[in-house]
């Protein structure tokens, strides 16, 4: 296995668990808000900008976390961790 092969083995994992954890929670809330919605009419509005706020919070850090880990990867494959350990 190459030197780089091996530290980008972390950012990737890292990247997964995020997304994997931030994703079920958007699931979740449109889950139990589709319980709530059967309660009546007033409270979509509500609800509905809720979601569309958290799920675009939760997402802006999924897109945020990949974008990182690509700009981690192009570090690595540059080679700019090693230059950085000789100083």
């Amino acid at each position: 296995m190459r030197k780089t092969t091996k530290k980008k083995i972390a950012p990737i994992v890292i990247t997964a668990a995020v997304v994997l954890y931030m994703l079920p929670l958007v699931v979740l809330t449109a889950m139990s808000m589709a319980g709530v919605l059967q309660d009546g009419p007033a409270a979509v509005p509500l609800l509905l900008l809720y979601l569309l706020l958290g799920g675009a919070v939760i997402f802006g850090i999924i897109l945020g976390v990949i974008r990182a880990l690509l700009q981690r990867l192009d570090e690595i494959d540059g080679g700019e961790e090693e230059e950085a350990s000789r100083y």
